[in-house]
């Protein structure tokens, strides 16, 4: 499968399909608003998508404050996991992390996400929590890049 990774903005015809692929496939559990997705850090951060044929398959945000890295709503579309998809996505938010400036990128992994985020050095820190609105299981994760 041949797809491209690449940063876009909030006035990029692509955005609202990120704000709905987030919403929908990231927390299916539907008690999700829209203003849930596009938070504060919406416009302080970097959002990456991976394409096909202007096709969305996947994005993830990564919002820098100083020397860290905070990833957040990446998710990729149920149909292209498993293909590469996220590990392309991960590996170009990583790259841009610490083009960016960042020395450590932290995150907060559902269980279901955190073998993936091990698979690239992420280790994690403390222990399960739930994350608020959603009312899920948690991992804080981190990596010194």
């Amino acid at each position: 499968m041949l797809y491209s990774v690449e940063e876009i903005d909030t006035e990029h015809d692509l955005y609202e399909p990120t704000v709905a692929m987030r919403q929908v496939d990231l927390y299916p559990v539907g008690r999700v608003t829209r203003s849930y997705i596009q938070d504060e850090l919406e416009n302080k951060s970097i959002l990456l998508v991976a394409l096909k044929n202007r096709t969305l398959l996947g994005c993830g945000r990564i919002t820098i404050e100083g020397d860290v890295a905070r990833l957040s709503h990446m998710v990729v579309g149920e149909e292209f996991r498993f293909t590469g998809v996220g590990t392309s996505l991960m590996k170009k938010l990583m790259e841009t992390s610490k083009e960016k400036g960042a020395t450590k990128i932290v995150l907060e992994a559902s269980s279901e996400a955190v073998p993936f985020f091990k698979s690239f050095g992420f280790t994690t820190v403390g222990n399960t929590k739930i994350l608020d609105i959603l009312d899920l299981p948690a991992s804080s994760m981190e990596l010194t890049v």
